[in-house]
């Protein structure tokens, strides 16, 4: 059985979503992607906590839903947006 492909930022190998300019990772622009095998992993441990980010560059807001949260670039312009009281 092959796993299923999914795109991850050349750079630091996270995975990405359609649209993104800049990786919210590690802050690199996105030019063209790595392909790597998805990964299954069943992680235990406290329950996702709701973020909001807002990047201090362009103002651009998204929310995320994750356990661990390192999400730390806006994927409009690659200014910092760490998440709102959180880490």
């Amino acid at each position: 059985m092959e796993l299923p492909m999914r795109k991850v930022c050349a750079n630091c190998k996270n995975a990405y979503r359609e649209g993104d300019k800049y990786c919210r990772y590690c802050g690199a622009p996105l030019g063209k992607p790595d392909f790597i095998e998805e990964d299954f992993a069943c992680i235990y441990g406290p329950p996702p906590m709701e973020r909001t980010h807002k990047c201090a560059k362009c103002g651009f807001t998204w929310k995320t839903s994750l356990m661990i949260d390192d999400e730390k670039w806006c994927p409009n312009c690659g200014g910092e947006a760490p998440a709102e009281g959180g880490r």
